[in-house]
């Protein structure tokens, strides 16, 4: 699984960037319609969500969970 943003729903706040603890999430120069400056979900691989595939048990939606406009789904690899 890995996080992604949907650049309809995201208003550039970058809470994402501030609580993911792996730095997945990073600032990038891509402008949303709304005007807004998305993350960039940089480094996937590093998701916890995206070792639960491997079999292992961690969990993490700390990114999921602080979005205050619900623009951040996992997605199956």
């Amino acid at each position: 699984m890995h996080p992604e943003i949907n650049p309809d729903y995201c208003k550039g706040c970058h809470l994402c960037i501030h609580v993911c603890p792996r730095k997945v999430y990073s600032k990038s120069e891509k402008i949303s319609k709304r005007g807004a400056v998305l993350p960039n979900v940089e480094h996937p691989d590093k998701c916890v969500n995206a070792k639960k595939k491997k079999g292992e048990e961690l969990s993490c939606e700390l990114c999921v969970l602080s979005c205050p406009d619900q623009a951040i789904k996992f997605l199956e690899d």
